[in-house]
C-alpha cells in the first residue's frame, strides 16, 4: 500500500457494547463481571472484560455456566434492546460532529472516511469525546480498506485505543502475528480450510497466490485478501437481502391457536418493517412453529405461500402468515419457537403488478406513515389488532435493567445527601 494515499477508512467500535452500556448507568456493575443474555435470557451475547477474563464464551447457553457464574458472582442481565439503540443513536450523532463521512455499519460500529492526517491525533480526539458526551468507550482502527480498518480495530482493542496501518512496513508488522481466524470474512470454516494449508496468520494469508486463494476460498476469500494488499473490493450498490426472517422463542409455551396467531402477526408485521427499510417486496412467504428443541417429542412444521404480486404492505403479509399458521396448527402441542420467512427478495422499484394490486399508492402512504409514527413515538406506537395487545407469548426478561434513556417513568434519580 502506499503512502500516498489520499483516503483511509477509520472503524471506530464500541467495547463491550451491551455490557458498556449497563455498567455506564449502574456504577456497582463496573470493575464486575457482567454478561447480557438473549431473548428468552437464553445465550450469552455481550460480555464485560472481566467476564471475557473468566473465559466465559460467546453464544453459550447460560444454564451450562450457572456453576461459574455463582462461583465468580458474575451480573447475570437480559438484553435491554431499547437501551442499547438509545445509546447507538448518541455515539453515532457524536461521530457525526466531526464532520467526516459516516457510514453506520452496525449498532456498535461505524466507518469514517478520513483523508491522510495524524491518525493518532484524531484517533484519540474520537475516543475522548465519544467517552465525554455518552460515557462509552470506543476503538478506532485505521487503513486503507475495511478489512485492514477492522484488523487494526481489533489490535486497538488490546490495549491502545488508536491503530492505524498507513504504510506497507506497518501492515507487514501487525499482521504477522494477526490470528487469521480474527480476520473479518474468515469464518470457523475457512479458518480450517486455512490451517490444512498451513495458513495462520493473516500475513500468510496476504502473501498467498491469488490462484490458491480462489480455489480454497472461493472469491469472498479472494476480496478480503486483496484488501489486505490495500486493494479496496467495496461491492457497488446494495446487494438484495436473499431473505428476511423474524423469529422468536416464547417466553412461556403457547398452546391456543389464538396466542400463536398473534406472535404469527406480530413477526409479520416486523418482517415487513424491515422490507420497507431496505426498499424491497418478497413475493414467497413461509411461517414455521416448533415446540421445545430439548423435549423428546420435538416437532417443527412449515408452510409457504406465494403471494400474487410482490408487497411490503404489512396487512397483506398478516393475513398470508395466517393462513398459512392455520393450515399446520396442531391442537394439544406445546409451541416454543414460531417464524416468519420473506423470500424471493426485489426491489420495490421493480415490483410488476397484476390486476389485483390497485391501490398501490395508498397502500404505500399508510405504511409511510405507521412507521414514522412509531419512529417519533416508539416501537409498536401503532400496531395491528391482529397482533394483540397483552402477548403470552411475550419473551422472558427478567433480568431487564430499567430503560435508563427512553421511559419517564424509568428514568435514574439523583438524590442529594
Amino acid at each position: 500500500m502506499s503512502s500516498t494515499k489520499r483516503e483511509f477508512l477509520a472503524l471506530v467500535d464500541c467495547n463491550n457494547f451491551f455490557a458498556s452500556c449497563e455498567q455506564l448507568f449502574n456504577p456497582k456493575l463496573q470493575g464486575r463481571p457482567v454478561v447480557v443474555l438473549s431473548n428468552n435470557d437464553g445465550c450469552v451475547v455481550a460480555r464485560s472484560k472481566e467476564a471475557k477474563a473468566l473465559g466465559i464464551p460467546m453464544g453459550v447457553p447460560a444454564f451450562k455456566c450457572r456453576e461459574l457464574f455463582f462461583r465468580e458472582k458474575v451480573e447475570i442481565l437480559s438484553s435491554n434492546f431499547a437501551l442499547y439503540g438509545d445509546m447507538s443513536e448518541r455515539v453515532m450523532a457524536t461521530l457525526e460532529q466531526f464532520g467526516f463521512p459516516l457510514e453506520i455499519y452496525s449498532i456498535d460500529e461505524a466507518f469514517l472516511r478520513l483523508p491522510l492526517m495524524d491518525f493518532e491525533k484524531i484517533g484519540h480526539q474520537v475516543r475522548d469525546t465519544v467517552k465525554q458526551w455518552t460515557g462509552l468507550p470506543v476503538s478506532m482502527g485505521i487503513g486503507s480498506t475495511k478489512t485492514l480498518a477492522k484488523a487494526a480495530n481489533k489490535i486497538a482493542k488490546g490495549g491502545a485505543g488508536v491503530v492505524a496501518l498507513r504504510t506497507e512496513e506497518e501492515i507487514v508488522k501487525r499482521l504477522k502475528d494477526f490470528p487469521v481466524r480474527d480476520l473479518w470474512g474468515i469464518g470457523s470454516g475457512y479458518t480450517e480450510r486455512l490451517k490444512e494449508g498451513g495458513i495462520h496468520t493473516a500475513l500468510q494469508l496476504k502473501n498467498c497466490s491469488d490462484a490458491w486463494i480462489k480455489k480454497t476460498l472461493s472469491v469472498g476469500g479472494l476480496r478480503t485478501v486483496w484488501e489486505l494488499r490495500g486493494i479496496p473490493c467495496e461491492i457497488e450498490g446494495s446487494e438484495l437481502p436473499k431473505t428476511v426472517v423474524c423469529s422468536r422463542s416464547f417466553g412461556k409455551e403457547v398452546h391456543r391457536l389464538k396466542d400463536l396467531q398473534e406472535a404469527v402477526a406480530s413477526f409479520a408485521a416486523t418482517a415487513g418493517r424491515r422490507l420497507r427499510e431496505q426498499e424491497v417486496a418478497c413475493t414467497y412467504l413461509s411461517v414455521f412453529a416448533t415446540t421445545n428443541r430439548f423435549q423428546d417429542d420435538y416437532a417443527s412444521h412449515s408452510a409457504s405461500v406465494r403471494l400474487s404480486s410482490p408487497t411490503s404492505y404489512t396487512p397483506d403479509l398478516i393475513k398470508h402468515a395466517l393462513e398459512a399458521l392455520d393450515s399446520i396448527f396442531q391442537e394439544g402441542w406445546a409451541y416454543k419457537r414460531a417464524g416468519v420467512m420473506c423470500a424471493e427478495i426485489i426491489s420495490e422499484h421493480q415490483r410488476q403488478l397484476d390486476i389485483w394490486s390497485g391501490g398501490l399508492d395508498k397502500k404505500e402512504a399508510l405504511m409511510r406513515l405507521m412507521d414514522e409514527i412509531n419512529d417519533t413515538y416508539g416501537k409498536k406506537t401503532i400496531h395491528f389488532a391482529a397482533e394483540g395487545v397483552a402477548p403470552a407469548w411475550k419473551p422472558q426478561s427478567s433480568k431487564r435493567s430499567p430503560l435508563y434513556t427512553t421511559s419517564w417513568e424509568e428514568l435514574p434519580v439523583a438524590k442529594a445527601v
